[in-house]
């Protein structure tokens, strides 16, 4: 009996270990789309770590990158189709949850996890009526003043005291502006955006805004006229508009900013914490150090147009195992691990005194910025219709097409139609 049972059990044996595996459960994959094109190395992370997530839960991570150049349609156009949409994808809380009702809630565990580990002026980033749906993204998604160490000493500037103010800074501005034979500028102090789309423009001019005590909607978000047309709001476009055409610091004839930046033939840029690492990796010549955007009647502070944010869909069939990926990498470790390889500052609290913020070259300013009062916010659910609506009016301006006061006056009649409809 006991032959017969060894017998069997080794007949058994041969015919399994003869026998073809089994094939492994088919890997299944979570589509994640992101517009964040200038920042592949933060993109692929989530590739990266969806391997690891496949050893455990079976699904892999897909990134898909949207170019930012006409990625609203794209996204639009797949989400309401419910076909070819993404389980994940980048963008911003009030937009999608807001004016559009896409998102899937965050499970409440999930959400005091991030209510408890990420700054104080972040909670309110991912929420839509009080309720959070997205998880933030990069820390210091605001601009600072990046300046290029050897230009500022070549015109005789101390970029250890970088100006304070926007008089000082137009000062430097024009001392940093080197023009060739033909009058034309061969460097250009200041980097300005004055391409692509409105939202970005808008963006990059709210700063000076800011500065200027003005703000595009009323504190309710209810109003535009009386703000985006404002005297404040006119004083700081012609300020703006003055850097081409009066003061001739920035031109429009140097292209892409960052590129301008990168090839020494602008000495300033304002930009968000990623441009760090955009600069390590595409201007590995150029030493840089980062400071504190100048005030004027007030200060800029720590403002962004744009609050990113990871949110999941909403008719995904894949949404349960989407939170599941998402609290996969919910910690701190993998935070600073994908901020650090994309050069962004990490988002939970725990890093922002890590070896790696110590050493950043904007560790300083961050600081200095976030002391800075809060500037005004405008998430409103229609805010990229809106501010494409201003956008165009600083774009008209800067390419000479009409005075500030008119073309602001249009645009806040246009927001406030936006507003109302």
């Amino acid at each position: 009996m006991r032959r017969g049972i060894s017998c069997s059990v080794l007949a058994a044996l041969l015919l399994w270990t003869l026998a073809p595996l089994p094939a492994p459960a088919q890997t299944k994959k979570l589509v994640y789309w992101t517009h964040w094109e200038q920042n592949p190395e933060f993109n692929k992370w989530y590739e990266v770590k969806g391997k690891e997530f496949a050893k455990k839960h079976g699904y892999e991570v897909e990134v898909v990158t949207v170019p930012y150049q006409g990625y609203e349609a794209k996204y639009l156009a797949a989400l309401m189709g419910k076909s070819g949409a993404p389980d994940m994808f980048n963008g911003m809380t009030h937009q999608w949850c807001g004016q559009y009702d896409f998102c899937d809630r965050m499970p409440a565990d999930l959400e005091k996890l991030w209510d408890e580990n990420i700054p104080k002026y972040m909670v309110p980033i991912g929420k839509w009526k009080g309720a959070r749906y997205g998880i933030p993204l990069e820390h210091g998604n605001f601009q600072q003043m990046y300046l290029d160490v050897d230009l500022f000493k070549k015109a005789g500037l101390d970029p250890d005291k970088p100006p304070k103010t926007l008089d000082d800074w137009l000062a430097a501005m024009k001392r940093l502006t080197i023009a060739d034979g033909k009058g034309e500028a061969s460097q250009v102090g200041f980097a300005i955006r004055h391409k692509g789309h409105p939202v970005g423009i808008t963006d990059k001019f709210l700063p000076f805004a800011h500065a200027f005590g003005a703000r595009m909607l009323s504190p309710d978000l209810e109003k535009a006229t009386g703000y985006a047309n404002s005297p404040d709001m006119v004083a700081a476009l012609q300020f703006f508009g003055d850097l081409v055409l009066k003061h001739k610091v920035a031109s429009l004839a140097l292209g892409n900013p960052e590129d301008a930046f990168g090839q020494k033939r602008a000495a300033v840029i304002f930009r968000e914490s990623w441009f760090f690492g955009w600069v390590r990796k595409n201007a590995p010549d150029v030493t840089f150090k980062v400071a504190a955007l100048p005030c004027g009647k007030a200060c800029p502070g720590a403002g962004a147009l744009f609050p990113w944010t990871n949110l999941i869909y909403k008719h995904s069939p894949n949404r349960q195992a989407a939170w599941e990926f998402m609290r996969f990498i919910s910690n701190a470790k993998d935070d600073l691990e994908q901020h650090q390889a994309a050069g962004f500052l990490p988002v939970w609290t725990a890093n922002l005194e890590s070896p790696y913020v110590k050493g950043r070259p904007d560790y300083q300013s961050t600081k200095e910025m976030l002391a800075q009062p809060v500037p005004p916010t405008y998430f409103h659910p229609k805010s990229n219709e809106l501010a494409t609506a201003f956008g165009e009016a600083v774009v008209g301006v800067l390419y000479g097409k009409g005075q500030p006061k008119p073309l602001l006056d249009e645009a806040a009649a246009k927001m406030d139609k936006i507003l109302k409809d």
